[in-house]
């Protein structure tokens, strides 16, 4: 054998021998259990040796092959059992490779092919394997700690029981992989396709699955404490348990109708004003003592979530149907139509919140402050206002059918145009409550800080006074009256015209997702630019020349996506 050492070709001959007389076992046969034909680094001693351009003996059961190398061979050899460590097996093509209970520590199989090999119960810690293929390899009991697998392919491989704790699986292809009861704490999967996986019991203990896709994953009795999960998708997950979990997923399986508040996502005390995609559904979750001021939460459903003591100053909100918001935070929230029927908002800080077209049909806003709000049009049937803080809120046009504003305190309200039957003011505070044309408003119980006598007295003493400022305080009134209508008015405008153009980014993204042509013929770029700078102007719009700026962006965008270059 030209170029290859005579003491070596003696070894491979030996070996060859050796080879014949054991019986082939097929891949897959071998359990972790079953026990060696040799000791480990028992067999031809080939440790160290360029072995590219030589042909390698049909069994190498328990070579010595440490630190040899083998970068891009073809390996067919029975390798059960060899000894590894170190060796260089870069781009090797080692598909069905029979190499049960293996040493490959800190071996370089970086874009090797492994599919379909046995490697169970193998020692693979801090071995490379970036770019490499193992897909459906057996993996059953072996230990891949410290193991780097960025961008590997093991799709539908086999991983009970195996030990992977801090291996890098960054963008690694691993759907459909077999995972139960492995190790996988201080993993690094970071956008790592991981659906359809079973991870029935594994540990998942401070791993990093942000931006990992976990669709469809059978999860049950799986560990998931301190791992990231900022991003993730979790859509039709089974089983799943986050709790110790942290990061918000990007998509949650859809709760139960009737889950109970308090069943669903854990985020307590967490600051979540870094969040940009939140999941569609957080129903029954706990949010108490959460930060989310400023946050958008016009997509997610809080359905009888437990926000109590939350911080959401300025935060967007649509929907918290029978939520409790007991002692939150909302000054200045945006909660314009939103549906928080039976909501408990008790001592809830609403001032200056803008609730136009809020349905609170029987919510609770016991000791509430509602200062300076704007509840324009809003449904409040059956609402309960005890002992609020109503001064100068803007409840015109607004259903309170039933409501009860016993002991609340509404110095300069207006109730104007309001629906009022059956609503009840015992104790309230009324002074200065504008209600021009108001429906069935009966103040009986109510009270005002000036007093009959004083009344009587200005009636007789001022009334040439009165009769001057008259006009003027009507004008200013009026001009009052005017102006918040008008501000009212143009507040609604905007919400609607907000609306629209919401929908009619989604709609530029639907049919972005829904383009079959990907030939090239559409500038993406410009697409996606106009797409994600229609996004962004419309999270910052503030008055209608911004939302303008939206819808020729858009158009953009549209044009773009019609256009063919």
């Amino acid at each position: 054998m030209p170029g290859f050492p005579r003491s070596v070709a003696g070894v491979v001959t030996l070996s060859a021998a050796i080879v014949l007389s054991i019986p082939m076992t097929p891949a897959g046969a071998a359990t972790p259990g079953d026990r060696l034909p040799c000791r480990p680094g028992s067999g031809p001693h080939l440790a160290g040796r360029d072995l590219t351009r030589s042909p390698l003996p049909a069994d190498l059961s328990c070579a010595d092959l440490r630190g040899a190398k083998l970068d891009g061979l073809t390996v067919r050899s029975v390798l059960i059992g060899a000894d590894l460590t170190g060796a260089s097996l870069k781009g090797a093509h080692l598909g069905y490779a029979q190499m049960t209970g293996a040493r490959l520590r800190e071996a370089d199989l970086s874009e090797a092919e492994l599919y379909y090999a046995d490697l169970r119960g193998s020692d693979l810690r801090r071995a490379i394997m970036d770019d490499s293929a193992p897909y459906y390899a057996h993996f059953e009991g072996a230990d891949l700690s410290g193991a780097t697998m960025t961008r590997a392919k093991t799709y539908g491989a086999q991983f009970d029981d195996a030990k992977l704790v801090g291996v890098d699986l960054t963008d690694a292809f691993a759907y459909g992989a077999d995972m139960r009861r492995a190790d996988l704490s201080r993993v690094k999967a970071a956008k790592a396709r991981l659906y359809g996986a079973t991870l029935v019991r594994t540990v998942l203990r401070q791993a990093d699955l942000s931006g990992a896709q976990l669709y469809e994953s059978v999860m049950t009795g799986a560990d998931f404490t301190g791992a990231d999960l900022a991003g993730a998708d979790l859509r039709d997950v089974r089983d799943a348990r986050l709790a110790g979990s942290t990061g918000v997923p990007r998509f949650l399986p859809a709760p139960d109708p009737s889950c109970e508040p308090g069943s669903g996502q854990d985020y307590r005390e967490r600051d979540l004003t870094l969040v940009t995609d939140f999941p569609d559904d957080l129903s029954c979750a706990d949010l108490t003592g959460a930060k989310l001021d400023g946050v958008d939460l016009t997509g997610t459903k809080l359905n009888r979530a437990i926000l109590r003591d939350v911080s959401a100053v300025g935060a967007s909100l649509r929907s918290a149907k029978g939520a409790d918001l007991r002692g939150a935070r909302l000054r200045r929230a945006k909660l314009g139509s939103a549906d928080l029927v039976g909501a408990n908002l008790s001592r809830a800080d609403l001032s200056g919140a803008a609730l136009g077209s809020a349905n609170l049909t029987q919510a609770k806003l016991l000791g509430a402050d509602l200062r300076d709000a704007e509840l324009i049009s809003t449904t409040a049937d059956q609402a309960d206002f005890t002992g609020a803080r109503l001064d100068r809120a803007y409840l015109r046009s607004g259903k309170y059918r039933d409501a009860i504003f016993r002991k609340a305190t509404l110095t300069d309200a207006d109730v104007s145009s309001a629906q009022l039957r059956g609503a009840t003011f015992e104790d309230a505070e009324v002074t200065g409550l504008q209600q021009d044309f108001a429906e069935d408003i009966d103040l009986a119980g109510s009270s005002s800080r000036m007093s009959a006598g004083w009344l009587i007295f200005f009636g007789i003493v001022g009334s040439v006074v009165l009769f001057i400022a008259a006009g003027l305080v009507t004008a200013r009134a009026r001009r009052r009256r005017a102006a918040r209508e008008q501000a009212a008015a143009r507040a609604v405008r905007f919400e609607d015209a907000k609306a629209v153009q919401e929908e009619n980014v989604t709609r530029l993204g639907e049919e972005i997702d829904n383009l079959t042509d990907r030939t090239g013929g559409v500038d993406w770029n410009a697409v996606l630019d106009a797409y994600d700078a229609a996004k962004e102007a419309l999270a910052t719009a503030h008055d209608m020349d911004d939302l303008k700026d939206v819808e020729t962006i858009v158009a953009r965008g549209r044009a773009a996506l019609t256009h063919r270059r």
